[in-house]
């Protein structure tokens, strides 16, 4: 991973202010900006309108859920980005939470394994131009043809992946993996022999493969962001509900007993003492926080782990919230801190500013 191989992840912001901050992104160097599809905006939108702002950053969907539109639709919109974009799209896919799929798309999340394969599968065969008729085990199309012209090589398909068997799955059929929130420990012990596994299995190398994986960060001029970032780690380290290698990841790093801890203070209504239990060594352990000195360092422990690529995204310095449905208990919602926008983009001011190369 060259020094400029890091991501901007641009979420929480307006449409516009989201391009805006991938003009400044490609100006400081950063390889790669990536569009989130949660709740703020959908993903292909503003990944488009930057791409006809900038030249040579990847434009990235990260990520958007194979439930959330059919792979038709999902052809269609990533060649097109692919198109305009002279061929600088890195496609992201995601199953998402359980929560997301079955109540916001009011879709069936099954298999999430073979639904992924077969959303690969038919992407693939659509972008090389074929007449594309797939009967998988969750996802089928009969008789569809992409009619475009596309940049070669086509897309580039990255799957988010945290728990061993999507990282081996991507390691055998994508071409680059989006991780979230893994240890360097997690990284060097999980990651990296799953990927392998998955490559072995396709019979090939991981030579070329991208393997990234993005994190909360509070970028300070000194080590004030690993206390500003503790509320971070405390939503992720309780986030069961949504992914559980988040909780392994603290584990393998040597923290599992104080995750396990501070879930029992969420679990009872208390975040704010949950926030207060988050030891400092974890903080800065599990997140990108501190000075630029020390956040750089931590970025270099990762390439040295195997991480072809590291993403930022720039978090409100002291500030957390439920990542779905009954992450908190009702009762504790009172406590959450209101929301700061102007210290959110500050945030991300200092992150593109003190990165860049």
């Amino acid at each position: 991973m060259d020094d400029n191989d890091l991501g901007l992840f641009l979420t929480a912001l307006p449409a516009a202010l989201a391009i805006a901050y991938s003009e400044r992104a490609e100006a400081a160097g950063f390889r790669s900006c990536w569009f989130p599809e949660i709740t703020f905006a959908d993903a292909f939108g503003p990944a488009t309108a930057a791409s006809l702002k900038t030249t040579r950053v990847g434009i990235g969907t990260g990520v958007v859920g194979v439930w959330s539109r059919s792979a038709v639709t999902m052809a269609l919109q990533a060649a097109t980005l692919h198109q305009l974009s002279g061929g600088r799209l890195l496609l992201g896919l995601g199953v998402q939470a359980r929560g997301y799929v079955q109540s916001w798309h009011g879709q069936t999340y099954r298999k999430p394994l073979e639904a992924m394969r077969d959303f690969i599968s038919i992407l693939r065969a659509a972008f090389s131009g074929e007449l594309v008729s797939h009967e998988g085990e969750v996802f089928a199309v009969r008789n569809f043809h992409l009619d475009m012209e596309l940049p070669q090589p086509p897309p580039r398909i990255y799957v988010a992946a945290n728990g061993p068997r999507m990282i081996e799955l991507a390691g055998e059929i994508a071409d680059g993996m989006v991780g979230w929130y893994q240890s360097l420990e997690y990284v060097r012990d999980v990651t990296m022999p799953a990927l392998r596994r998955g490559a072995e299995r396709a019979g090939r190398s991981l030579e070329g493969f991208d393997a990234t994986v993005g994190f909360p960060a509070v970028v300070t001029r000194d080590d004030s962001g690993i206390e500003l970032a503790k509320g971070q780690v405390m939503m992720y380290a309780t986030a069961l509900g949504s992914t559980p290698a988040y909780l392994e990841s603290a584990r393998a790093a040597g923290f599992g007993h104080d995750a396990e801890a501070i879930g029992e203070l969420v679990r009872a209504g208390d975040l704010r003492g949950a926030v207060e239990r988050v030891p400092h060594e974890m903080a800065a352990a599990m997140v990108l926080a501190g000075s630029v000195d020390r956040v750089r360092d931590r970025i270099e422990a990762y390439r040295a782990a195997g991480l072809t690529g590291v993403h930022l995204l720039p978090s409100p310095p002291g500030g957390f919230y439920p990542l779905y449905e009954d992450h908190f208990p009702i009762q504790s919602l009172s406590q959450l801190p209101e929301f700061d926008f102007p210290a959110l983009l500050r945030s991300f001011d200092d992150t593109v500013e003190l990165l860049g190369v």
